[in-house]
C-alpha cells in the first residue's frame, strides 16, 4: 500500500518524462525538495497539465512508491499565469527558483525557502516594486537561510539606507521583508553588493542569470 501524505508546495521546474508524463520538482516545505512523476499531465485532457507547471503554489497530496514519488491530487491556490508572458518576470522568477533548487535538498525542511520563495513572487508581479530590489532581497535573504551570511564587508563606507536595508533583509519578519523601497544610488550599491556575494556564495551556473544579464 502506498503511503499518502499532502505538502504546501511550489513547482521549482517541469519536464517531460515518457510519452504523456511529467516529472516535476517541488519544493515540499518541511519536506524539502522532491522530484515527483505527474502521470498523464502532458495530455490536453489532463487535470494536472496546470498544476505541474512552474511556479504553481498550492496543496499537493502525494504518494510514495518504491523507488519515487507521484502526484495524486492538488489544490493551486496561485499559477502566476503573468510569467508566462512577460519574459524579464519569467526570468527573475527562474532564476529565484533555480537558487531555490541549489539551496534544498530531500529531508532537510525548506518551510523557510519556500516562504521566501512565494513571497519574492507576489513582490515580483508587483508593478510598485522594482525587479532588481526583489532580486537582492530574494539572494541576500536565501544566503541568510542557508547560514552563509556574513554581512556587509568591513572597510567600506556606505549608503545608510543599504545599511538598513541588510538589516531588514537578515532580520526582518518574512512579512516585513518586502516593505520599503530604496533611491536609484541606494539600490545601484545594494545590487553591486549582491552580485559580489551572488559570485561568493553560488557556485553554480544558472542558465535564468543569463537570460536576465541579456535583457
Amino acid at each position: 500500500m502506498k503511503d499518502f501524505f499532502t505538502c504546501t508546495g511550489m513547482v521549482l521546474r517541469s519536464r517531460p518524462a515518457g510519452e504523456n508524463d511529467r516529472l516535476i520538482t517541488l519544493l515540499a516545505g518541511t519536506e524539502g525538495k522532491l522530484n515527483v512523476f505527474v502521470r498523464g499531465a502532458r495530455k490536453p485532457s489532463s487535470r494536472f497539465a496546470a498544476s505541474s507547471e512552474s511556479f504553481a503554489f498550492g496543496e499537493f497530496k502525494l504518494s510514495h512508491g518504491s523507488s519515487a514519488y507521484y502526484l495524486n491530487d492538488a489544490d493551486i491556490s496561485n499559477y502566476f499565469e503573468e510569467f508566462r508572458t512577460d519574459i524579464e518576470l519569467a526570468a527573475y522568477a527562474s532564476y529565484f527558483a533555480e537558487i531555490a533548487d541549489y539551496y534544498c535538498v530531500e529531508g532537510d525542511d525548506a518551510t523557510s525557502m519556500l516562504g521566501l520563495l512565494y513571497a519574492s513572487l507576489l513582490a515580483l508581479n508587483n508593478p510598485n516594486f522594482s525587479s532588481r530590489l526583489v532580486r537582492c532581497i530574494y539572494v541576500l535573504r536565501a544566503i541568510v537561510i542557508n547560514g552563509e551570511f556574513p554581512g556587509l564587508p568591513q572597510g567600506r563606507n556606505y549608503n545608510d539606507a543599504v545599511i538598513a536595508a541588510i538589516d531588514r533583509i537578515e532580520n526582518a519578519d518574512l512579512r516585513h521583508l518586502y516593505t520599503f523601497k530604496l533611491t536609484e544610488p541606494a539600490e545601484d550599491e545594494l545590487f553591486r553588493l549582491t552580485t559580489d556575494y551572488e559570485k561568493r556564495f553560488m557556485d553554480r551556473h544558472f542558465k535564468s542569470l543569463e537570460v536576465l544579464s541579456a535583457l
